[in-house]
């Protein structure tokens, strides 16, 4: 790799002092595995069951595909690398440099800080004496002083620029006209037709070797219409916005290379980018460099602001050249902050993703023949992953909301193991250091910049940049309908973050089961619903008679124990008070007990419970080991409890006992005693709605184990 010009000591002004790389790389594997040891402690299945299967599916699903697309991404960027690319350069090498084309600058610079323009004509000067033919430089400056600037910097480095054709020219209406007029300009030059041209900002500074490491590409591809290359950042300011650069300019560098090797990119930036003259100088890219618009279904045709490289890119997109990634050849990022940082980077995210989303629209409608399929995904990727990014801060948030701190533990142990992990892949083999600060910006950045996106979506033609003396830019319509198409594009992200918080909710608290859903309709679809008739049986008829005070239970008991082993059976009991002398046993499936009405049927208990007895228990049989019991019902009657013999014995009295049972419900029903009125025992979907407790109770619901039950309307 060509040697970055800045020392290391320049481009830490002002920053912390620096701990040995390895250090941190030891810290971010001690942090990648106290996240995974975390994550196997916390692990709770029966508090995980509570999200369902389609939510733990659901969200494996999501994270193999996420992280599956990145190793993809770094596996193609590390063959580009250490494969593909070393042969290209092999082979370029050989090219010598009389062959190479003629040299052309385009760069628009607006009030530049002197020490910025001193570094970047100087780097050019120097550049330019590496080849064997003068190069051309248009620069197209705020006015006649900062040109006059421009001149004194190549001179110096330049005398008599014996190696430069210098042409100054005066900004008069922003940056994208300025470039539009140089290669208009430029083109009436009679230059060679294998020109290249630069097309960079004025404060970017080359590298030793970047021409020479760049030009014999275009002689070795001949269909390649652009080049891009490496950057790395020097700020002067903040400690943490040059960090947050080091770091966004290691994740373009690993996807860069993952995209070349498909021979696109996804961007030619505006900082340093290299065109072949063919299509440079041609009208409809320079038209479309000074003019671009969009169609939006909502805001109408509104300009570009900024996003030049985004033009650039569409056009030669468009035309299917190949455009590549120079992996091996830096320039350096010159930044001046100062304020405050969040603002600032703000500002930049806004700018950027909105040219972003701006452009990939269009790119998309190309279609993947056109754009090549690995880079139409990663355009229609980048769409989708504006959501998919959310949903780890949404469950978060929703988490700490409810109190669901295991949830919480969870998912921020995850964070510390995965993020690490991240950051050691895609800062291996970079010339910036990996430092501890990467990780908070890393998981800040990657979480708030969906949420800018999202927004941006819907604000398409709402453009603003900073750098250029805060220019702005909005849809053209006034008055009622600048109103209605605000008042609709606020609707329409109101929409969609309810709907996504929604989902969310749904999908990973059980309400949203696909995955059952689709086995069930399977199930149901593979065996058709079989008719379910209910055999009906009179209590009377079997010598159950209210208001006698004789001993109902063992006549109760008999029945049920005498009813059909299969089959939904209801038994309906009569009006009146029914007095049991010892507890009812359910053991059997499909079975309904019925009263006529909880204020008319009265079921009474004479007898006390030394151990915890109940009015019913439902149980599966004894002997059938880990079975269990479905469809019992309770519903429409009261029980009382009557016993005298031993006051404190019979406070012990429950109402109802489950054990083992599902798909069952207690309905209707009042209860008056002193102990627990209904206990729920390994149960599962066991309904209890409209259970009126009378008395001290202990607790309306007594369950031993989680069980995932509904209760509702218990009343005391």
């Amino acid at each position: 790799m060509t040697n970055v010009l800045v020392t290391e000591k320049e481009n830490t002004d002002n920053q912390p002092e620096y701990q040995p790389e390895s250090q941190t790389w030891i810290g971010m594997l001690i942090i990648s595995a106290f996240g995974l040891l975390t994550l196997i402690l916390l692990r709770d299945p029966a508090q995980l069951s509570k999200a369902g299967l389609s939510g733990i599916v659901g969200m494996g699903i999501l994270g193999l595909w996420r992280w599956s697309w990145f190793v993809v991404q770094v596996v193609r960027s590390r063959l580009f690398m250490h494969v593909i690319f070393p042969r290209w350069r092999q082979k370029a090498s050989q090219i010598p440099v009389e062959d190479l084309p003629h040299m052309c600058f385009m760069v628009p610079t607006y009030k530049e800080k002197m020490w910025v323009t001193e570094r970047v004509f100087k780097a050019i000067a120097e550049e330019a004496k590496t080849l064997s033919q003068p190069i051309t430089i248009m620069v197209n400056s705020s006015g006649p002083e900062e040109n006059a600037a421009v001149r004194q910097v190549l001179e110096e480095h330049d005398p008599g620029l014996k190696h430069i054709n210098l042409y100054l020219l005066t900004q008069k209406e922003g940056k994208r006209k300025a470039m539009a007029d140089g290669l208009r300009e430029l083109r009436t030059y009679g230059l060679p037709e294998d020109t290249i041209v630069a097309l960079m900002d004025g404060d970017s500074e080359l590298c030793p070797g970047t021409l020479r490491g760049c030009l014999p590409f275009f002689k070795l591809f001949p269909k390649l219409g652009a080049l891009t290359t490496d950057e790395t950042p020097i700020v002067k300011g903040s400690y943490i916005f040059s960090e947050w650069f080091h770091l966004r300019f290691a994740q373009r560098h690993y996807q860069m290379c993952s995209l070349s090797l498909s021979r696109k990119v996804l961007c030619l930036t505006g900082r340093f980018s290299l065109f072949h003259s063919r299509a440079a100088f041609d009208l409809q890219f320079i038209d479309q460099l000074q003019s671009d618009s969009l169609d939006d279904w909502l805001w109408g045709r509104f300009k570009f602001l900024s996003g030049d490289d985004k033009s650039t890119w569409f056009s030669l997109l468009r035309w299917r050249y190949e455009m590549i990634y120079i992996p091996d050849v830096m320039v350096n990022s010159l930044e001046t902050h100062s304020g405050d940082v969040l603002k600032r980077a703000y500002s930049n995210m806004r700018r950027w993703f909105g040219n972003m989303l701006r452009s990939n629209g269009r790119a998309i409608g190309l279609g993947p023949r056109a754009v090549g399929f690995f880079p139409w995904w990663c355009l229609l990727d980048q769409r989708i992953s504006m959501w998919t990014s959310l949903i780890t801060p949404g469950l978060l948030l929703i988490s700490l909301l409810t109190g669901t701190w295991l949830l919480a533990g969870i998912i921020l142990s995850w964070v510390c193991f995965s993020r690490p992990l991240m950051l050691l892949i895609i800062f291996i083999g970079r010339p910036s250091h990996l430092k501890p600060i990467h990780f908070p910006i890393l998981v800040a950045t990657q979480w708030s910049s969906a949420v800018i996106k999202v927004w941006n979506q819907m604000n398409m033609a709402q453009q603003s940049w900073q750098n250029r003396g805060n220019q702005t830019v909005t849809a053209g319509s006034k008055g009622l309908a600048k109103l209605i198409q605000v008042f609709v594009s606020r609707f329409l992200l109101v929409s969609q973050i309810l709907a996504f918080v929604v989902a969310l909710l749904w999908w990973w608290f059980g309400v949203l089961t696909p995955f059952e859903d689709v086995a069930s309709s399977w199930n149901n679809y593979q065996t058709p619903p079989a008719i379910v008739t209910t055999q009906i049986i009179d209590a009377t008829e079997h010598g159950i008679y209210p208001n006698d005070h004789q001993d109902d239970a063992q006549k109760l008991q008999a029945l049920i124990d005498s009813l059909p082993p299969e089959g939904q059976v209801q038994v309906n009991l009569p009006i009146g008070e029914i007095d049991l002398f010892q507890p009812i046993n359910i053991t059997r499936s499909q079975t309904i007990i019925r009263g006529q009405d909880a204020e008319r049927t009265i079921i009474q208990a004479h007898f006390d419970a030394p151990q915890q007895e109940s009015f019913f228990r439902i149980f599966p049989p004894v002997g059938k080991i880990g079975g269990s019991v479905s469809e019992v019902k309770l519903r429409g009657f009261t029980l009382r409890n009557v016993s005298e013999k031993n006051i404190a014995k019979a406070s012990q009295l429950n109402g109802v006992t489950l054990e083992r049972a599902i798909n069952s419900t207690i309905r209707e029903i009042n209860l008056t005693t002193n102990g627990h009125p209904v206990i729920l025992n390994q149960t599962q979907n066991v309904t209890v709605e409209y259970v009126t407790v009378r008395g001290t109770i202990m607790s309306p619901i007594s369950q031993n184990e989680p069980s995932g039950d509904r209760v509702s309307a218990v009343n005391e």
